[in-house]
Parts: structure tokens; C-alpha cells; sequence
């Protein structure tokens, strides 16, 4: 069994639907499950007392949607 944090888990799984995201010809609803991920990893985040990572991913977050948002709309 792993040590690694949920959080973790969750950000790396949206980190794999962004890169996903950039293989498809059509894009759409990937914005919505990578939103997703990252919403319960800060949710995470924040009730193991990780204060510092869940800002760090809601920055991440904000990145990520800001690139979604000029590449694809």
C-alpha cells in the first residue's frame, strides 16, 4: 500500500486527462474532468493540513484553464 497522499492521486490523474486533452481532435469535456480532479485534490489537500499544496494546485488549476481557455474556445 502506499504513503502517497490522495491529493497526489488526484493531481496526477488530472495532470494525465490534460495531456490527454492535447492527443484528441476534439477536446471538449476534457476541461470539466481535469476541473474535477483538481477540485478534490485541494480538497484533499486541505483536510490532511496541507494548506501550501492546495494553493499550489489551485494555481495550477488557474493555469491550466487559463491554456484551455485561449487554445480551445
Amino acid at each position: 500500500m502506499s504513503d502517497e497522499p490522495h491529493y497526489k492521486k488526484l493531481e496526477r490523474r488530472g495532470e494525465e486527462i490534460y495531456d490527454e486533452m492535447y492527443q484528441t481532435s476534439n477536446p471538449r469535456g476534457y476541461l470539466s474532468e481535469i476541473k474535477e480532479c483538481f477540485a478534490a485534490a485541494i480538497a484533499s489537500a486541505e483536510n490532511d493540513g496541507f494548506t501550501e499544496e492546495a494553493q499550489r494546485l489551485r494555481a495550477r488549476l488557474d493555469r491550466v484553464v487559463g491554456v484551455y481557455r485561449r487554445q480551445f474556445s
